[in-house]
């Protein structure tokens, strides 16, 4: 009987305080679970197009003319297939210099440089929830653009003289 006095002492009195702490976490779990889910959507994309690019140099690297390194380079983009909603088909960003490269020297390279192919890719990512701060934007259009560019030695050069 002694502790009967100091039992309202230990218990909560208010009985709504749970319901808006479950409000409050539950509302701050699906704000990080957007931009978890946006987060992981655009390090896929960027991966996927790392790995595209990279696929495409090294297939147009081992070409001997610049038409057949460019098409084995789109070819090679091909292959890396998406949804095509969220993560767009890598393309390459253009079929002229600066973004695709075939230098092969007329087959005869100056000391000390070796031929080389360089080629640029593309992928658009859709995010699904919008990443805003106070009323700002960061995503305009809600697709972020990503390139990718990589530059490998041609390996099968036929050199003259």
């Amino acid at each position: 009987m002694v502790f009967s006095k100091f039992k309202n002492r230990f218990t909560r009195e208010c009985q709504g305080v749970a319901c808006i702490e479950i409000g409050i976490a539950t509302f701050l779990m699906i704000v990080l679970a957007a931009f978890g889910l946006d987060l992981s959507l655009i390090i896929f994309g960027m991966d996927l197009n790392d790995s595209a690019c990279r696929d495409a140099a090294r297939s147009a690297a081992q070409q001997s003319t610049q038409a057949k390194a460019l098409q084995a380079a789109q070819s090679q983009l091909s292959t890396h297939a998406t949804d095509g909603f969220w993560v767009s088909q890598p393309i390459l960003k253009s079929a002229a210099a600066p973004d695709f490269v075939y230098n092969d020297f007329q087959g005869n390279p100056p000391a000390n440089i070796s031929p080389y192919v360089t080629v640029t890719s593309l992928v658009s990512i859709r995010c699904p929830a919008p990443i805003l701060f106070f009323g700002a934007s960061f995503i305009k259009s809600g697709k972020i653009q990503f390139a990718r560019k990589y530059t490998f030695p041609i390996v099968k050069q036929k050199f003259y003289g």
